[in-house]
C-alpha cells in the first residue's frame, strides 16, 4: 500500500486539517485534476508529483487540466482521476447538489489543505470613491453609484463569493446595472487591464495577498480597499463554507491597519472508496 498521507503532508502549502486516513493502492501513474494550464494549480500538481517521486521513485502524478474545482468533483467522484483540487466553497456546493450539479456529490473526501489564504480583496479607485463619497458597501447602496464592476468569470468560485458579499449588503448585480453601472467578467489578468485602462471602477476577486496583479493595479492608480463587516463575513462564511483571514496593514500602502476579510481554501480530494 502506498503511504499517500506522508507524500501529501510534504506538499501542503497551507495548514493540514483532518487528513483522511487514506492509502492508495500502489501503482505507477496517478492523475490529478486541476484547472487551466500554467496557473497556480499546475504548480501544485508539479509539487505533488515531486513529493511523490521523493518517496516513491517509480510513481508519477500527471497534472490534468480541467474546468476547475466544480468539474474536478465529478471527475473524482466518477473515478476518472485519482486526485482533484477543489475550493472549500465548491465542495460544499457539490455536497448540497446545487447549481451547477444536478444531485449531491457525496463520495468525496478531503486529504489535505493546499492553501487557505486566497483573500477576498475588493478595491475601488480612489477617484470613484471620492467622486461619490464611497468608503463602504453601505455607501455604494445608499448612493446608488454607477460603478463599473469587474468580477471573476462565471463558474469561478471567486465570482460566487463576490455575489454573496453584495447580496449580504442587499445589492444585486441587477441593482448595479439599474444605477447606470455595469458588470464585466474577467480573470485576474484581464481585470488588471480593465482597471489600468480606466474601463472599470471596482474589482472584487479572491487572490493571494501581494499578488502581482494587485501590485500592478496599485502601481497604476490610487485605490481604496473596501471593508467587509464582521456580520457579513460571518454570514458569507456560513453560507459558503469558507474561512476568514486578516490582511496585514503593512501588506499595502493603501491600508492604515490590519484588514479582516474572507478567504478561500484549496483542498486535495479523493474518492471516498479509496482505501
Amino acid at each position: 500500500m502506498l503511504g499517500i498521507r506522508k507524500v501529501i503532508k510534504a506538499t501542503v502549502v497551507g495548514t493540514c486539517i483532518g487528513l483522511a486516513s487514506v492509502n492508495v493502492v500502489a501503482k505507477d501513474n496517478y492523475i490529478m485534476a486541476g484547472a487551466s494550464p500554467g496557473g497556480l494549480w499546475s504548480l501544485l500538481g508539479a509539487g505533488v508529483d515531486k513529493a511523490m517521486r521523493a518517496s516513491y521513485p517509480n510513481a508519477t502524478v500527471t497534472y490534468q487540466t480541467s474546468g476547475g474545482g466544480f468539474a474536478n468533483a465529478v471527475q473524482v467522484a466518477s473515478k476518472k482521476v485519482d486526485f482533484g483540487l477543489m475550493h472549500d466553497a465548491e465542495a460544499k456546493i457539490a455536497a448540497k447538489g446545487t447549481d451547477p450539479y444536478k444531485a449531491p456529490v457525496t463520495n468525496l473526501r478531503a486529504m489535505a489543505v493546499m492553501y487557505n489564504f486566497a483573500a477576498f480583496q475588493p478595491m475601488v479607485t480612489k477617484d470613484f470613491a471620492d467622486k461619490y463619497g464611497i468608503s463602504s458597501y453601505e455607501d455604494l447602496k445608499a448612493k446608488k453609484a454607477p460603478v463599473r464592476l469587474v468580477l471573476n468569470k462565471r463558474g469561478n468560485i471567486a465570482h460566487n463569493q463576490a455575489v454573496e458579499v453584495l447580496a449580504a449588503y442587499g445589492i444585486s448585480l441587477e441593482d448595479i446595472e439599474s444605477w447606470g453601472g455595469s458588470i464585466q467578467y474577467s480573470g485576474s489578468k484581464g481585470s488588471v487591464e480593465l482597471m489600468k485602462n480606466r474601463q472599470a471602477d471596482m474589482v472584487m476577486n479572491n487572490i493571494f495577498v501581494g499578488h502581482s496583479s494587485i501590485r500592478e493595479v496599485l502601481n497604476s492608480m490610487p485605490m481604496v480597499m473596501m471593508p467587509v463587516s464582521q456580520a457579513v463575513r460571518d454570514s458569507v462564511s456560513s453560507a459558503m463554507g469558507t474561512g476568514q483571514m486578516v490582511i496585514p496593514g503593512k501588506a499595502y500602502d493603501i491600508l492604515s491597519d490590519d484588514h479582516p476579510t474572507l478567504a478561500l481554501t484549496a483542498m486535495l480530494v479523493v474518492n471516498s472508496d479509496t482505501s
